[in-house]
């Protein structure tokens, strides 16, 4: 009987630690290739604008933003998980972020021909 007891509290209890462990994990590969996919359309872009667009530095303003909003999240969800919430979006929020940015970075690809002095202000 006491088996049974202890062995059930250890299967529903897990400590925050391995919350955020689980949460991250679940998490990292999809930014990682989100984060993939953002930064190659704008290289494409760049190569076929002749950098007239993007330069370098820019593309690597973009990258340390979308790593700084991660480590944020994960910060959050640090002090998050010690409550017992947690604010990680799901696999498919990263996709649903990653394709609105390839969006964003086509409309001002677009944007550039449309209107074009609005890059040079």
């Amino acid at each position: 009987m006491f088996l049974n007891v202890s062995a059930e509290t250890a299967t529903e209890e897990t400590s925050w630690s391995d919350k955020l462990a689980s949460m991250f994990t679940e998490q990292w590969w999809v930014f990682l290739v989100t984060l993939a996919i953002v930064l190659v359309v704008m290289i494409v872009i760049k190569i076929l604008t002749k950098g007239r667009i993007f330069k370098i530095r820019t593309i690597i303003k973009v990258a340390i933003n979308c790593v700084i909003a991660f480590v944020l999240l994960f910060l959050i969800n640090t002090i998050g998980s010690i409550f017992g919430f947690a604010l990680v979006p799901r696999w498919w929020s990263w996709l649903l972020i990653g394709i609105f940015g390839v969006l964003a970075v086509i409309f001002l690809f677009v944007a550039y021909f449309v209107w074009p002095g609005m890059f040079t202000a």
